[in-house]
């Protein structure tokens, strides 16, 4: 048993016993950020912990990138208290982290303020795009023209982002009447062009329903009569699973490119990956890391078809 699994599994639960003792595991945590760190939400789903060689079977051929970032994940939702305990940067984040913290701050900072975005507009999507902005040249490619889905719009910082890869439109679903409100003043102060953004007012699942006070639908039943899609990305607060089963028949016709959270539960960080392998489409997938400084990393599951890296290998 290591260092990490004695602390969690013996010493903290005596320390828990007491108020002392908690206020003591907090101070033990907040040095060691291998046995523990701040309340995340995958932990407060009540998502189970896996080991590393679980993991290994759960996301069997990913390359060893992908792997190392979801033990990295793992790991930090050890042993995760729910009451919000902020552990400090410096005994949380690894190097690598800070370092590209501080290489992208300034950017972000400046986004934010030329497309009047709120401060919590985070760099999944104003440095990263959701993973397109360092994709390879021949996904770049393929995507253009074809229909975006920007599904969880919030307030239009992905579909601003999106607008740089010449998308024939983008839909941005959003259930939140109040969400829509902000990304359709968003998206006017920032001048987009007419006709090339379409907000949906519903959520999507596995199955027409109300789910949280929210009508949802699939992407199915919606996509059917629509031109094909290059890109759905979805950062649905725990939903994405269902989604992309309710958008099964899409993708095997579109064959987009995917970029899916994957933080938000167990459901989500296990059942996605997998549900792409069952399905045995021929996806090239790797795990993704869009923030060096959220607790959960906005970690997401970067998909596109294996043909049009065969394709781009053969010249064509």
């Amino acid at each position: 048993m290591g260092i990490a699994a004695f602390y969690a599994e013996k010493i903290s639960p005596l320390l828990g016993a007491t108020s002392f003792g908690r206020r003591l595991d907090m101070a033990a945590i907040a040095f060691n950020a291998d046995l523990q760190f701040a309340a995340s939400e995958y932990s407060d789903s009540g998502g189970r912990i896996f080991t590393d060689a679980e993991l290994e079977e759960i996301f069997s051929g990913l390359d060893p990138a992908s792997l190392a970032l979801a033990r990295k994940f793992m790991r930090r939702q050890y042993r995760c208290p729910r009451n919000g305990f902020m552990v400090h940067p410096k005994y949380f984040y690894d190097d690598a982290e800070k370092s590209e913290y501080r290489k992208i701050a300034p950017e972000l900072r400046r986004l934010r303020r030329r497309l009047h975005l709120p401060v919590s507009v985070g760099p999944e999507s104003l440095y990263y795009h959701h993973g397109l902005r360092f994709a390879p040249d021949f996904v770049k490619r393929r995507i253009a023209g074809r229909v975006f889905a920007d599904i969880g719009g919030w307030c239009g910082d992905s579909a601003l982002v999106f607008g740089n890869y010449d998308p024939a439109r983008i839909l941005i679903f959003e259930p939140i009447a109040a969400n829509r409100e902000k990304l359709l003043r968003n998206l006017a102060r920032n001048r987009v062009r007419p006709g090339l953004c379409e907000v949906v007012p519903f959520g999507l699942s596995d199955r027409a329903s109300v789910e949280n006070g929210m009508e949802c639908r699939t992407l199915d039943s919606f996509a059917a009569a629509s031109a094909p899609f290059g890109v759905l990305k979805a950062d649905i607060e725990g939903m994405g699973l269902k989604f992309l089963r309710g958008a099964e028949a899409t993708i095997r016709r579109d064959r987009p490119l995917l970029s899916l959270s994957i933080y938000h539960n167990e459901e989500e960080f296990t059942g996605i990956f997998r549900t792409i392998k069952e399905w045995k489409i021929a996806y090239h997938c790797e795990i993704r890391q869009f923030s060096p400084y959220a607790m959960h990393g906005e970690y997401s599951l970067f998909a596109y078809p294996e043909e049009w890296r065969a394709a781009d290998a053969g010249g064509a």
